[in-house]
This record gives C-alpha cells, sequence and structure tokens, in this order.
C-alpha cells in the first residue's frame, strides 16, 4: 500500500512539473523552487517525464497540439504586425516600422527556435527551406514582373510594393510611345 502511495506521490509532483515543463519554464532550479522540491529531484522528474513522452502517444498527440496551437499564434501575431508595418508605412511612421519589423523578425527567430526545440527543424533543413523560400519568392517576383509589363500603372505600383517586401529597389522599365514611335527612356 505505501508502494502505490509512493508512486502516485512520483506522479503527482511529475504532473506538476510537467505542466510547468509544456507552459516554457526550462529552468530546473525556478521549477524546484516553485514546487518546493529539490534541483536533483526536478532534474529526475524531467528525464522520467522525457523517457514517459517519447513513448506516450496521448503525450505526443498534445505535445503536437500545444505545438501548432503555439504556431498558429505565432502566425496571428506575424499577421497583424505586418498591418502595423503596412500603418506605419502610410503615415510615414518610421521609428514604429522599424520597431515593428524588429519585433517580426524577434517572433520569426522565436518560432525557428520552438521548432527546432520540438524536432522539427534541423541547421540543414532549415538551410534547405531557406533557400527554397528564396527560389520561391524570386519566381513570383518574376511572375509579378511579367502579369504587370503591359501596364506601366500595375508596374510601378508592384515595383513599389515590392521593395516594400524585399527591401531593395525593383527596377522599372517604362515604354513611351512619341507620335507612333516606341522609345524605351530606361533602357
Amino acid at each position: 500500500m505505501s508502494n502505490e502511495i509512493a508512486l502516485i506521490d512520483q506522479y503527482a509532483r511529475m504532473d506538476k512539473m510537467a505542466n510547468l515543463w509544456l507552459k516554457g519554464e526550462r529552468n530546473p532550479t525556478a521549477i524546484a523552487k516553485q514546487l518546493g522540491l529539490k534541483r536533483a529531484e526536478v532534474l529526475s522528474l524531467i528525464e522520467e517525464f522525457k523517457q514517459i513522452a517519447r513513448n506516450d502517444e496521448e503525450v505526443k498527440h498534445r505535445a503536437k497540439e500545444a505545438l501548432h496551437e503555439a504556431d498558429e499564434s505565432l502566425n496571428m501575431v506575424l499577421k497583424r504586425s505586418w498591418e502595423t508595418v503596412e500603418q506605419a508605412d502610410d503615415a510615414g511612421d518610421l521609428k514604429t516600422k522599424a520597431t515593428v519589423l524588429k519585433n517580426i523578425a524577434d517572433v520569426e527567430g522565436r518560432r525557428v527556435d520552438m521548432l527546432q526545440k520540438a524536432g522539427l527543424y534541423d541547421d540543414a533543413a532549415l538551410g534547405d527551406e531557406l533557400a527554397e523560400m528564396e527560389e520561391k519568392q524570386q519566381m513570383l517576383i518574376a511572375i509579378l514582373k511579367e502579369v504587370t509589363a503591359d501596364c506601366s500603372h500595375c508596374k510601378i505600383e508592384v515595383a513599389r510594393r515590392l521593395s516594400k517586401i524585399t527591401g531593395r529597389a525593383e527596377t522599372v522599365s517604362v515604354v513611351q510611345v512619341i507620335e507612333g514611335e516606341v522609345t524605351n527612356p530606361t533602357s
């Protein structure tokens, strides 16, 4: 009977520790202080929890859900942040724009860190994904330029907006028709 009570107590401590761990508290000393346990005991509970979690489908499922929810929250934050960047840009508020862009970079960094810790990214895969994203970005820019080639207004507007996204000036070729003669002043 006392063996069962000890086991129940052990699982109760592990549950409390796991809840803190899953909420993002990764410091064993802080967890120990919050739960009134010794640091060594918390380290032992963490290892035991990890071992159980590796083999428990329900825990894996919960972890996937938590990771998905965190990723969706970051998506929402990023969406709102980009909206703020556009508003600041329209208002000419460069200080706010710069601050929000820094925050966006920080959020993206946290996302990558979170996914790496979850084991979903390794450095090679991340590099491959970034290269692929860059290639797709270049293809999209080419498509936009091609589609807007016949509309001077559209071409200029697309170039202006692309320069906001890419951070570099996009070239625009303007063709003028003067008395039946086609000239290209930007060539």
